[in-house]
C-alpha cells in the first residue's frame, strides 16, 4: 500500500500553486497533479520550457486564462476532438491536461497573401486569428480523410492508445529500465507521482526533460491457424520524465501510470500518439457484401479476455502493409460452418495504431460475443 502524504503538506502545496499561478488549466480531464516545478518565463509562471523562436509561417497564439486545448481546437481547427493535433504541434507541453497562460501555442500556419494582379487594388486580409486555409494535420503516419463536411468523431481515448500494447516484430533492444525508487524500502510497485531511478544517464545521452514510455514485454503471439510467430506483445504501463541526470543514472518522475509499475520495467522513448479521427460511418450489416480487401484475424485481446464485445481492444494481423492505418474501419466476421452460405457478420472495429503487419483495434459495435481467432476484413 502506498504511503499517504500528510494532509497539511498537500494543502500547503496546492495553496502555493494557486498563489503563484492562478491560471493553471486542464485540457480535458484531470489525470494527476500539475507538472512541477514552476519557474518564471518572461512575465508568467510555467513548468515547461516553451520555445522562443518559431518558423516564419507558424501562427502562434498566447494561451489565456480559461483556455483549454479542447476549446482551442474548436476555435482554430473547428472541432474540439482535434485537440491531440494541437498537442502534437507543441511537444514542449509534457501533460496535455495542463496548459499555462502566457505560454505560446502553435495553432497552424499564417495565411499567405496572394500577389495582386496588375491594375487591381489590394484587398486587406481579414483581421482574425483563425487560419484562412485548412490547418495541415501533423505527420501521423496516416492521411486525413476527405469528409465532405461530415462530423468527425474520435475512435478511441487516450487510455485505449497509451494503456494498451504494441507488437514487437523486430526483437527491439530496450536497454533502459527502472532499477530503484525513492520508496523502495516499503513499496514494490509504483504509480503516478513516484520518483524512480533508471540505469542510464549523461554518458548514455540521457538529459533532463527526456520522456519515456514505461513498458513490459509480454508473451509471443502466434497466428491462430498456422501457428507462425507474429511478434511479442509489449504492454504500456505508463510514462515518465527525467528530472535530473548523473553519469550513468537518472532520476525520473512517473507522469502517468496505467497499471502498477514494478522494478525492472523497460523504457522506450516517448512520442505522443494522437487519437485517430474519422467521420461517422454506418456499422456493418449482415447483408453487406465482402469488400474484397485485405483479410486477417484477431490474434490478441487486452488482458487476454476470452469473450469480447463493444469497446474491447484487440490486436489483428493486418497493418500498414495491408493498407490498415489509424482510422481504418474493419468488418468483424466468422465463416459460416455450413459451406456455401454467407459469412456471419459480428460487428465493426476501427484501427487505433498500426505497425507493418499488425494493428490495435477497438471494437465499436458487436452483435454477440467475439473471440480471438475471428476474422476481420478492411472495409
Amino acid at each position: 500500500m502506498r504511503e499517504e502524504k500528510p494532509v497539511m503538506g498537500r494543502i500547503t502545496a496546492w495553496v502555493l500553486v494557486v498563489l503563484l499561478f492562478p491560471g493553471y488549466l486542464m485540457a480535458q480531464k484531470q489525470s494527476g497533479p500539475p507538472p512541477q516545478p514552476l519557474h518564471k518565463v518572461g512575465d508568467h509562471w510555467t513548468p515547461y520550457q516553451p520555445p522562443q523562436e518559431f518558423p516564419p509561417d507558424a501562427q502562434v497564439y498566447i494561451i489565456q486564462p480559461g483556455d483549454t486545448l479542447w476549446a482551442l481546437a474548436q476555435k482554430f481547427l473547428g472541432n474540439p476532438y482535434l485537440w491531440p493535433q494541437l498537442w502534437e504541434q507543441n511537444q514542449y507541453i509534457r501533460d496535455a491536461h495542463w496548459i499555462y497562460p502566457g505560454d505560446p501555442l502553435v495553432v497552424g500556419v499564417k495565411a499567405v497573401e496572394a500577389p495582386t494582379p496588375a491594375g487591381e487594388a489590394a484587398v486587406p486580409a481579414p483581421e482574425t486569428e483563425v487560419p484562412a486555409a485548412p490547418v495541415a494535420l501533423p505527420a501521423l503516419g496516416w492521411e486525413a480523410r476527405e469528409t465532405g463536411g461530415e462530423e468527425l468523431v474520435p475512435l478511441g481515448s487516450e487510455d485505449d492508445i497509451h494503456c494498451f500494447v504494441y507488437l514487437d516484430t523486430e526483437g527491439e533492444a530496450l536497454p533502459l529500465s527502472i532499477v530503484s525508487a525513492e520508496r523502495i524500502g516499503y513499496q514494490a510497485r509504483f504509480a503516478t507521482g513516484d520518483i524512480v531511478f533508471i540505469n542510464g544517464g549523461e554518458a548514455e545521452g540521457i538529459k533532463a526533460g527526456d520522456e519515456f514510455f514505461v513498458v513490459s514485454p509480454d508473451r509471443v503471439v502466434r497466428h491462430p491457424t498456422t501457428g507462425a510467430k507474429l511478434g511479442r506483445v509489449v504492454r504500456y504501463l505508463g510514462h515518465l520524465r527525467v528530472i535530473c541526470t548523473q553519469e550513468h543514472s537518472a532520476t525520473a518522475e512517473i507522469m502517468a501510470s496505467c497499471d502498477a509499475i514494478p522494478l525492472g520495467a523497460k523504457l522506450k522513448p516517448f512520442e505522443a500518439i494522437p487519437i485517430p479521427m474519422a467521420p461517422k460511418t454506418a456499422a456493418a450489416t449482415r447483408c453487406d457484401a465482402a469488400s474484397g480487401k485485405a483479410r486477417g484475424f484477431i490474434v490478441y485481446s487486452k488482458d487476454n479476455v476470452e469473450s469480447l464485445g463493444q469497446d474491447h481492444l484487440v490486436v489483428v494481423d493486418l497493418g500498414e502493409a495491408d493498407e490498415v492505418q489509424p482510422g481504418t474501419f474493419l468488418t468483424i466476421y466468422r465463416e459460416n460452418p455450413v459451406p456455401g452460405l454467407p459469412r456471419i457478420v459480428l460487428g465493426q472495429g476501427a484501427a487505433l495504431t498500426a505497425g507493418p503487419h499488425w494493428a490495435t483495434v477497438k471494437l465499436l459495435a458487436t452483435d454477440g460475443p467475439v473471440y480471438v481467432g475471428d476474422r476481420v476484413e478492411v472495409r
